[in-house]
Formats: C-alpha cells, sequence, structure tokens
C-alpha cells in the first residue's frame, strides 16, 4: 500500500538528508567486492568518509571519498589528509542557493583539480510517473521486471559486468531492488534502488546503475524503469528517491518528477 504524503523535512533537512543517502547509497553499491565502509567523521554532522573495511594486504585498498557539505575547503580537505588511509577524492557538495565560484577557487588555490560535476536530485514520491509504452529500436515490446531469481541476477550480472545479486538482496524486502529492462530474452536496459534507512529510522532509497543500451536509447525504455522504481520505492514507504546525474541525464529526471537540490564537485588533490 502507498503511503500517505504528511509534511515534509525543511530545506535544510531535506538537503542534509539527501548527502546521507548519496553517501550511504554509494558505499552499499560499492561494497558488491568488498564491504566499503560509509562513517560519519567524529565530530561533524557535514563529513562522512566512504572507504574499504580493513584489508590484509594495505595495497589492495581502493581509493577513499570524503564527502561533505557544510565545511569550508580546507576543513574537509584537512580532515581527509589528517586520517585518509590511502589516495583520496573529495565530493563536496553544495546547495543551488550557495554561490559556487568562492568554493571552486578555494580548492583551486590548495591544488585540486576538478574531476567533474553531477547535479544532486531528489524525488519527494508525492507523483509518480506513468510507465511509457516503450520498444527497442526494432520494435520489440519492453517488459520492465524487478529481478528476483538468481537465472536474470546471473543473466544481468553479465550484461553489467558485474557480480550478480546474492540471495538476501533478490528477497523481497532486501536491501537492494533492481530491475531489467527485457526485450524478449535480450535485457537492454536496467537500474537499482538502495535502502537507506536514516537515523529517525525513515527509509529513503539511492537511486543507481541507470543505463539503456545505446542503440536503444529515446525510445521510453529508461523513463519506464524510472516509473517501475519508484512505484515500487512508494509502495515500500521510502520517503524519497535521491541521485546524482549525468548532464546529459538530467533531463530525464527532471521529466520523471526530480528536483535538483544541489550539485556535487568531484576533486582531486595535488600529488604530495
Amino acid at each position: 500500500m502507498a503511503r500517505a504524503p504528511g509534511p515534509g523535512p525543511g530545506p535544510d533537512e531535506e538537503f542534509s538528508r539527501a548527502v546521507e543517502v548519496f553517501a550511504r547509497g554509494y558505499s552499499f553499491v560499492r561494497s558488491a567486492t568488498h564491504p566499503y565502509l560509509c562513517e560519519r567523521m567524529e565530530g561533524t554532522d557535514t563529513a562522512w568518509v566512504l572507504r574499504d573495511a580493513p584489508r590484509r594486504d594495505p595495497r589492495r585498498y581502493r581509493r577513499e571519498e570524503w564527502v561533505g557539505h557544510g565545511p569550508g575547503a580546507a576543513d574537509l580537505d584537512e580532515l581527509a589528509r589528517a586520517h585518509a588511509r590511502t589516495a583520496f577524492v573529495l565530493s563536496v557538495i553544495r546547495r543551488l542557493d550557495e554561490p559556487d565560484g568562492p568554493l571552486r577557487s578555494a580548492y583551486r588555490s590548495r591544488g585540486f583539480r576538478l574531476l567533474g560535476v553531477e547535479p544532486l536530485m531528489i524525488h519527494r514520491l508525492g507523483r509518480v510517473p506513468a510507465s511509457p509504452a516503450a520498444r527497442t529500436a526494432e520494435g520489440t515490446v519492453v517488459r520492465i521486471t524487478r529481478v528476483t531469481t538468481p537465472a536474470l541476477a546471473e543473466r544481468l550480472g553479465t550484461a553489467t559486468r558485474r557480480r550478480p545479486l546474492g540471495p538476501d538482496r533478490l528477497a523481497e524486502d532486501g536491501p537492494q531492488r533492481q530491475y531489467a529492462a527485457l526485450a524478449g530474452g535480450e535485457i537492454v536496459g536496467w537500474v537499482s534502488s538502495v535502502v537507506v534507512r536514516l537515523a529517525d529510522d525513515s527509509v529513503a532509497t539511492w537511486c543507481a546503475d541507470m543505463y539503456v543500451v545505446a542503440e536503444h536509447r529515446r525510445r521510453g525504455i529508461a523513463r519506464a524503469l524510472l516509473a517501475r522504481l519508484l512505484r515500487d520505492d512508494r509502495r515500500y514507504a521510502s520517503t524519497a528517491s535521491v541521485l546524482t546525474a549525468s548532464r546529459a541525464g538530467t533531463g530525464l529526471y527532471r521529466g520523471a518528477g526530480y528536483d535538483q537540490l544541489g550539485e556535487l564537485l568531484l576533486l582531486q588533490p595535488p600529488k604530495l
């Protein structure tokens, strides 16, 4: 049953929650092969570190990602330099009403290189888009289905070149819902919804890994995937769906009802 909409959080709380959903959702996705932890830095409510759980061989540590939306440039940089155990990047997220010029200048002056910029977006799940009639380039009808069987999980793992979902993630109430766009026997697209439980025990979701095979794009498949994902998010009592978008994908998400809350700047520190 769909959750009855109620009064939402204020702008500051909504933004802070969206950043937390990004941090926890992204770390979950990165944990497929080895736990990739999401930890709030002690003494601050606005900085997170995402990194591998301890490994026997320190040479195998993946790059850490430090996420911040409150501290100034020097604060997040200094936190990472003091506590990172391997190479790191910063994901600095600003609200749309915060000027980005001073932020970029502060990091540039410290030798950081801008690797990319991604809109941070939210769907509040008040109105979910209807699913369009999606077809492939050849006109084959596309069906959107949730991945619930090992056989389909294996097929999707082959298509995505990633480890298939295990039994715990295929369960009805599992921590991740994965969807495939099927045209006959062919998988032509996919997307995932990661369940994030917040401090107040409410649930939000992280929309990840949206992809449609190149020759079948602009035929309603991505929108159909989103419509199914958002409908299920609301069914399972999510309070919001959060994602970061490519510049090219922003229009798709806006059309599905997502609003932009902020902007993520991915920054690489200078070599020491």
